[in-house]
């Protein structure tokens, strides 16, 4: 019997783990899973870009859809030859009402930092990256609008 105890333990405290582990899901309205959207931005002196190497700014919005869990991860962006390559970046995202979330440093040893919301989540409609350190090309990093639609 103690066997059989142990072991029903172990197995629930394997599924509490796991559970604490996984990703909150987010449901469609029609109760069906929604995947993440995954977006990569890079960031470099010059600004922000998309994978295809096209800017953002304020012609130039990264929409997101409503109820959607957004996983942005900003990728340092630097070329090896830039005078830039030894530069720091650290984006923060933030929304109107004064929600905000921080990435780690960027840098050459730090290539990539990862920040996630729900799009939406509590009336937010539109949100600002920039970055916070004094870095070659601030003024670049300023534009980088994100409208819930």
């Amino acid at each position: 019997m103690k066997g059989i105890m142990k072991r029903f333990a172990t197995g629930l405290t394997t599924l509490a783990f796991a559970a604490a582990l996984a990703a909150p899901a987010v449901s469609d309205a029609n109760g069906h899973e929604k995947a993440p959207l995954d977006i990569k931005v890079r960031v470099s002196e010059k600004g922000f870009f998309d994978e295809k190497g096209k800017p953002y700014g304020g012609k130039r919005l990264l929409q997101v859809p409503k109820d959607t869990m957004v996983n942005i991860t900003f990728v340092f962006g630097e070329d090896l030859t830039s005078l830039a390559a030894g530069d720091t970046h650290q984006i923060t995202v933030r929304a109107e009402d004064g929600w905000k979330q921080e990435t780690s440093p960027l840098w050459m040893m730090n290539r990539e930092s990862t920040v996630s919301f729900l799009a939406g989540e509590k009336g937010r409609m539109q949100y600002r990256a920039y970055c916070i350190l004094d870095c070659i090309g601030m003024e670049h990093l300023t534009n980088l609008f994100i409208q819930v639609v």
